[in-house]
């Protein structure tokens, strides 16, 4: 028995030659997998080569041969320690020669047939058994369109109350019922759906750079609102009057060629697109959601590694929306994607195509190290493309990932679920290479390195970031973003020889190089930025980076940008070259903030003079910035067409400017650079404004003893107050009680004002219950914020139980009991503001002060009281309105 223990080691031991196996669409599982007999699956492949490796050691490398054709992937090709080669023995899963494999996760659907309106329809009996649902369709290669309404562009939230569902205070509650009331016209898309139509109805709302995705509990004809819940609203990026909205998947929204819907009941609806054969129609509805997943244990040390996947195809995966909806998440964070790696190394993913999925495309996440993804074309993704690391730094050192490569990748065409998503992203993770990649068509952020906000440890150190081309991103929808985004500690790291251009942000926020919250000690060097909003380098606050040799060209509204103010040096700003026909100079408080610039080119190519901060060169040079900097046309070649390549005698090199090269940014090789220049991307359509927004708060949703929503306060957080009470009302049980104190720095404080508006012509009506107790000292007043310094508009005080008009004392005022204010004024830009007051104390006739003189304001964007007091007072609020008409 001994012996033959001996004997059966001895064999496990022996190295053994390897071999290849195959696989191909009539392929057996059951075979033996040779190229006469081939496998079905790469799962069955992937079994065979833990059967050879058990047999004894290999000693060269396993290959996996894909024949060409259409595979059915049911379930994803699982990698496990097991599953690993070895440096000289690597198992590699790879196309056959010339061949190019698609593995789908989808279902062919056919049976379609003709309906009204041009509108085809088949029946899908999965479905109807609740056994299958998908909420992706693609057609023809071409992600078709959910049902949606409004078609183009966005309805606006009219107003948005939240009410906490627990009682665990803090900033954010866990559970809320969000109220978000509709335009009259908006609401009618809705009013008419039955309950379960509404239950599958996707709320799709856009703050900031943020999105949140709902599913309705219930309509509110009365208030013409949408009620639903979930998580509370994030403090620091709520949604807000004004946010825009859309709302997906009902069947009267399917109006438009392209658009589709599935009904419960089995029933795919789809409009066809001119000149398309629904007979003929190629129709993919996904039902995977994951295609590799690789599975290591970095904390035990059991990695997966030595693997190549090479050649292969992969489309057509699911993301459902759960029950709970999507809450707002920065990048999409919690995301995850159809390639997952965790405790890999040495793992490659070369000439793979991903596509047409719901989620990220790869993502290295836990204790993945000298990993790469190259050569390679992902596109058509419902977050982003490429993730490293993760979001929170590992106590196991041996669990964070590092050391990723991804290099000359197109990524492009995605965030069509999450538009807040990325096109690469680094979490925390140090020593990663990003380069020659082209990103491309996204409505966030191209790259983004670093997950922390502030100076507190961060491991994303010495990143390089090198020779990438980003572009067309933001497309209007998102704000506070840019071509690439940085954020926390981050030494080490380089950002050069990129180009980022067609930067577009929703509001604020389309800039070329963003380093935001706690970036520290980064590089940017060598590139180019043109046709972005906002600025082409802003930096939010950070320590100690430097940019240096750098073009800034055409930026819309700001050319260079810094927001905050600190203690310590925050970038040094040299040898750059500023370029613009619109647009200010400088935005921010470059007069306060420590920072070095020097030997810069600047230039006004529309013949304005240069400007800093309303200071010549000359004089922002006595000042103490900008030594050795100019004011001098850098003889770009052709920047108009795009071409920024400088002339031999330009002024920029004699400051020190070394030139270099744009087209290198991007994919290399000739057939790669032909197939990222074929990308074909929508052109920008800027929404237009929002309709006038109308405000009726009254207060009774808000929760008492917390700040009313809805509205902007300041408070010093001293023995001063803004918090909805129930202790009296002018109607209903709630109003706003306002606390003054004797003891705050500005006198100003506390104050509150309504904001989301822009009123730009036509009658303003504004009407408010206000009831103030003895001492109290309020100031009322129209703004707008619109032009520097603001302008004012009508404007009165309560100030001795008097109100008091154009500094005159007009009538006595009840204290301790509510009185009725009613304001109605006439906007045109052309003539000054004509306006009038009517006052109506309770139980006592109303006076009407049609004498008042007008005022500059032609425009109103907020609207505001300010309690005035120096010593502890209180004034309440209840009822507000305000509206406009043409």
């Amino acid at each position: 028995m001994r012996k033959w223990i001996v004997l059966v080691v001895m064999l496990l031991a022996t190295p053994v030659a390897a071999a290849d196996f195959f696989v191909a669409p009539e392929g057996d599982d059951t075979a033996d997998g040779t190229r006469q007999t081939p496998f079905a699956t790469l799962t069955r492949a992937r079994d065979a080569v833990r059967a050879r490796k058990a047999a004894g050691p290999l000693t060269e490398p396993v290959r996996v041969i894909v024949q060409d054709g259409q595979y059915t992937l049911n379930q994803p090709l699982v990698l496990e320690p097991v599953d690993s080669g070895t440096a000289d023995a690597p198992i590699v899963y790879q196309a056959a020669q010339g061949a190019r494999p698609v593995f789908s996760g989808g279902r062919t659907i056919g049976g379609w047939q003709p309906g009204e309106n041009g509108i085809w329809a088949t029946h899908l009996p999965e479905v109807a058994a609740g056994d299958w649902y998908f909420e992706q369709l693609f057609v023809d290669g071409v992600r078709a369109t959910r049902a949606r309404e409004p078609n183009q562009f966005y309805f606006y939230i009219q107003d948005v109350r939240e009410e906490s569902l627990d009682d665990q205070g803090g900033r954010r509650p866990q559970r809320a019922r969000q109220t978000l009331r509709m335009r009259p016209d908006d609401f009618a898309v809705l009013a008419d759906l039955d309950e379960a139509a509404l239950r599958d109805v996707n709320l799709v709302v856009y703050h900031n750079w943020d999105n949140t995705r709902r599913f309705p509990d219930r309509l509110d004809p009365q208030q013409q609102a949408i009620i639903t819940s979930g998580q509370g609203m994030k403090p620091w990026n709520p949604w807000r009057r004004n946010s825009h909205y859309r709302l997906e998947n009902f069947l009267e929204a399917l109006n438009e060629p392209g658009e589709w819907f599935l009904g419960r009941d089995g029933t795919l609806y789809y409009h066809p697109l001119p000149g398309q054969d629904m007979t003929r129609a190629h129709v993919v509805a996904p039902v995977s959601d994951r295609f590799i997943a690789i599975k290591g244990d970095a904390a035990s040390g059991n990695f997966v590694e030595h693997i190549t996947i090479q050649g292969l195809v992969f489309q057509h995966a699911q993301w459902l929306t759960p029950p709970e909806g999507f809450e707002p998440a920065q990048a999409a964070a919690p995301i995850e994607a159809v390639v997952m790696a965790d405790g890999a190394r040495h793992i490659t993913l070369s000439d793979c195509e991903i596509g047409h999925v719901g989620t990220y495309a790869v993502w290295f996440r836990k204790g993945c190290f000298d990993c790469t993804l190259q050569n390679s074309l992902i596109h058509d993704f419902g977050a982003g493309g490429v993730r490293i690391g993760e979001t929170g730094i590992a106590a196991n050192q041996a669990e964070r990932t590092a050391r990723i490569t991804v290099d000359n990748n197109i990524i492009r065409h995605g965030g069509y679920i999450f538009p807040c998503a990325v096109g690469v992203w680094i979490g925390q993770s140090s020593d990663n290479r990003v380069s020659h990649n082209d990103i491309a068509d996204l409505f966030y952020t191209g790259i983004s390195v670093g997950w922390r906000w502030g100076y507190a440890e961060s491991l994303a150190k010495r990143n390089t970031i090198e020779f990438n081309r980003v572009r067309h991103i933001g497309k209007g929808l998102l704000s506070d973003m840019g071509g690439i985004y940085t954020l926390g500690p981050s030494q080490g790291t380089v950002v050069r020889n990129n180009v980022f251009h067609d930067i577009y942000a929703y509001s604020y926020g389309g800039w070329g190089l963003y380093t935001d919250e706690g970036s520290t000690g980064i590089l940017f060097e060598n590139n180019l930025v043109y046709r972005v909003k906002t600025g082409g380098f802003h930096q939010h606050y950070g320590r100690e980076n430097i940019i240096r040799n750098n073009i800034l060209a055409f930026s819309e509204l700001y050319q260079v940008q810094a927001t905050r103010v600190e203690d310590h040096l925050s970038f040094t700003f040299e040898n750059n070259i500023v370029y613009y026909d619109q647009g200010v100079l400088l935005r921010g408080p470059w007069d306060r903030l420590q920072h070095e610039s020097g030997k810069n080119c600047y230039w006004h190519a529309g013949d304005q003079p240069v400007e800093f901060l309303g200071n010549t060169l000359e004089q922002w040079q006595q000042a103490g910035h900008e030594a050795g900097s100019i004011v001098a046309d850098p003889k770009l070649a052709d920047p108009h067409n795009d071409d920024f390549q400088l002339a031999p005698d330009s002024p920029a090199i004699g400051l020190g400017f070394r030139p270099f090269d744009p087209s290198r940014a991007g994919v290399r090789g000739e057939a790669w650079r032909k197939k990222a220049d074929a990308g074909r991307f929508p052109s920008l359509e800027i929404a237009p404004e929002p309709p006038p927004l109308s405000i009726h708060a009254d207060f009774e949703f808000d929760t008492v003893g917390q700040p009313p929503s809805g509205v902007q306060l300041r408070v010093e957080d001293r023995s001063d107050l803004i918090v909805v009470t129930d202790q009296t009302a002018s109607s209903g049980a709630h109003s706003v009680k306002v606390t003054d104190a004797s003891d705050l720095q500005h006198a100003y404080n506390p104050h509150f004002y309504f904001s989301g508006i822009d009123y730009r012509a036509g009658r303003v009506q504004n009407q408010f219950d206000l009831r103030v107790e003895p001492a109290a000292i309020v100031h009322f007043q129209w703004r707008d914020w619109s032009s520097q310094p603001y302008i004012t508009g009508p404007d009165f005080q309560i100030r001795d139980g008097r109100l008091v008009l154009d500094g005159k004392a007009r009538m006595e005022l009840p204290v301790g009991r509510w009185t009725r204010f009613e304001i109605v004024a006439t906007l045109d830009e052309n003539a000054p503001t004509s306006w009038a007051l009517r006052v109506t104390p309770a139980g006592q006739p109303s006076q009407e002060f049609t004498d008042l003189p007008s005022v500059p304001l032609n425009r109103v964007t907020w609207v505001g009281f300010m309690s005035l007091a120096t010593e502890e007072t209180i004034f309440y609020l209840d009822n507000f309105s305000l509206t406009v008409t043409q």
